[in-house]
Formats: C-alpha cells, sequence, structure tokens
C-alpha cells in the first residue's frame, strides 16, 4: 500500500463529512491525530555530522527510542596492533580497507569504519571524544521532503480526516453554543474512534490471524455470525 501525504486529509474531510478544516490549525489536529493512532512508517537513513561539546543532535525524524540506532561509525579502518614491535598497523588497515570495500556495496546496515561506543539522550547522541566526522544509519520516520510531515496510508489518513473533522465541528459548536453541532461533532467521534481502531490494525494480518489474537486475548465465547475479527470502517 502507497504512502500519502498527511496534508491530503484536509481535502478527504470536506470530501468525507462537508467539512472544510481551518487551515490555521488544520496542521496540529492531523498530527495530533497521527500521534493518537501511533503508527509511523520507518525506513533506514544516514546521517553525518560532526561530534560538537561531546554530542551530536539528530535529525526530527528519528523515532526517540533506543531500538533506532543501527550503528555508529567514525571513517577511521577497524584495525588494531596485536604485536609491540609495530608502532602502526600500516598493513592491518590496508586489509580492512580492502576488506570494507565489498559488503558495503550490498548491505545498508553495514558502513566503512570503526563502529563507536555513544551514550543516548532525548534526540542527541553522546561521545566521549569530539570526533569531527560521525556517520549515524538510524530507523527514522518517512516523511515527504518539503515540510517534513509524515507520511501516512489509506486507512490512518481516513482516520485522521475523521478526526480532523470532528475536532473542527466540535469546536464550532462550542464557540456558537449550538447543542446540534456538538451532537453531530459527537457521532464523528465514534467514527474516528473505529476509523482509529482499524488504521492501528497491520494490512497483512488476515482474518485467521486476528482470529487467533482474539482467542488469545478472551476466555469467553465471542463468535458471531456474520462477524468480522478484523477492524474495518
Amino acid at each position: 500500500m502507497g504512502l500519502s501525504n498527511i496534508n491530503a486529509a484536509y481535502g478527504l474531510c470536506e470530501s468525507l463529512y462537508g467539512v472544510i478544516p481551518d487551515e490555521n490549525n488544520f496542521e496540529d489536529l492531523a498530527l495530533t491525530a497521527w500521534d493518537k493512532i501511533g503508527t509511523k512508517h520507518t525506513r533506514l537513513y544516514k546521517y553525518e555530522g560532526s561530534v560538537k561539546d561531546h554530542s551530536l543532535q539528530l535529525p526530527c525524524n528519528a523515532l526517540g527510542t533506543d531500538q533506532i540506532i543501527e550503528s555508529v561509525h567514525i571513517p577511521i579502518p577497524d584495525a588494531s596492533v596485536t604485536s609491540n614491535s609495530v608502532n602502526f598497523p600500516w598493513q592491518n588497515i590496508w586489509i580492512e580497507s580492502y576488506i570494507d570495500r565489498f559488503p558495503r556495496l550490498n548491505d545498508p546496515y553495514f558502513h566503512r569504519g570503526k563502529l563507536v561506543k555513544y551514550d543516548e539522550g532525548d534526540g542527541e547522541l553522546f561521545f566521549a571524544h569530539n570526533y569531527p566526522k560521525v556517520t549515524v544509519i538510524y530507523h527514522g520516520i518517512i516523511v515527504d521532503e518539503e515540510r517534513g510531515l509524515p507520511l501516512v496510508n489509506d486507512k490512518e489518513l481516513t482516520a485522521i480526516a475523521t478526526f480532523v473533522a470532528y475536532a473542527s465541528l466540535y469546536r464550532e459548536g462550542i464557540k456558537k453554543r449550538d447543542v446540534n453541532i456538538i451532537k453531530i461533532a459527537q457521532t464523528l467521534e465514534k467514527d474516528w474512534l473505529r476509523a482509529c481502531n482499524a488504521a492501528r490494525t497491520p494490512d497483512h494480518l488476515s482474518q485467521n490471524d486476528m482470529d487467533a489474537i482474539l482467542d488469545a486475548k478472551s476466555s469467553w465465547n465471542r463468535k458471531l455470525y456474520g462477524k468480522s475479527f478484523k477492524p474495518h470502517m
């Protein structure tokens, strides 16, 4: 399934519910809905930078968990001396450089250089030394290149559009003190909860997979005729 820009929810909100969101707060509402859904599409990124004051700031699309970092390298061959009679391991460095030429062309997790130790903080890495050049391979959220907004699939886009419509109508009803608008917003809130539940379910899970998961979560008879176990709109 392809990914779309989160701004596509603006037109979808109008076409599905006839609600035209406020352009000034649309992105805030859309990002709030995206964060509530909790699904994030990622891929491998390579980031190069220099360490200053023993820290390196990570890009904004980094996930912020310990699992995002695949490797951290400095551009020095990983060679060491095994003899106390040799001052510098020139031969070892030549051998390591020759070996490094091949796997880096095929494996995206591999990068030439020596792995260095680091500590991870809030959106940054800490090092013992101020390295002039560091290469970080990490899992980052897939974003559009122009605005840096996350890309979403069709189910997430529908859920985001529903949330924006619900929040916009509810705000309008409170502002105008209109009970009818608030009731319509409450109806859209139920649609948002259903769409959010559907967006959280991965597409690769089949009905059989969901049946097995629900069997493991429940101990009572939940079988219903004509019931779909996979959440959908």
